[in-house]
């Protein structure tokens, strides 16, 4: 989910038929979208490897199935997770926003990101691109360098000069 910003409604990856991953190419196919569209998303190493191994022991033609049939509902499963995990107050479509979140905050422009969340509003990706304090932290301290680089360039005999006007 987190590699793949699919929802946990409107693009089932619960019901992903396995022959919708094209693991060769590097896609999956969704065919049931929010929207009615189909979408070809891109996998990374880690989700084509996952994605593998659950193809090699499902007993459906579904990735992740229950008794042969897709799972009708991940909650259940989610909620364990989280209080084995002692994570509160965390939702499954809580991971889209991790997804756009991490894009962002590793540079991916919101266009890239707007298409592999599906939105056909980039106003809708921004809602789901949160930087953390500790991004913003850091992204302030390129200006230290920048500063730098600028006042070594600029310093000549009359700089100090123009800089102590008042």
């Amino acid at each position: 989910m987190q590699l793949t910003a699919i929802r946990s409604v409107g693009e089932r990856f619960t019901h992903v038929p396995l022959c919708n991953l094209q693991v060769k190419t590097g896609y999956v196919l969704v065919e049931k979208t929010k929207n009615g569209e189909i979408r070809k998303i891109p996998m990374n190493k880690k989700l084509t490897d996952t994605l593998e191994g659950a193809k090699k022991v499902s007993k459906s033609e579904y990735v992740f199935s229950e008794k042969e049939e897709p799972y009708g509902d991940v909650k259940t499963g989610w909620w364990t997770a989280l209080k084995n995990a002692k994570i509160e107050n965390f939702t499954f479509h809580g991971l889209r926003h991790t997804f756009g979140s991490r894009l962002g905050m590793a540079g991916v422009d919101l266009r890239t990101i707007k298409e592999l969340m599906g939105h056909k509003d980039i106003k809708m990706t921004m809602r789901y691109s949160h930087p953390t304090p500790e991004h913003m932290k850091n992204t302030v301290k390129v200006l230290d360098r920048v500063t730098t680089i600028f006042t070594t360039e600029a310093k000549t005999p009359d700089f100090d000069k123009v800089v102590n006007m008042r």
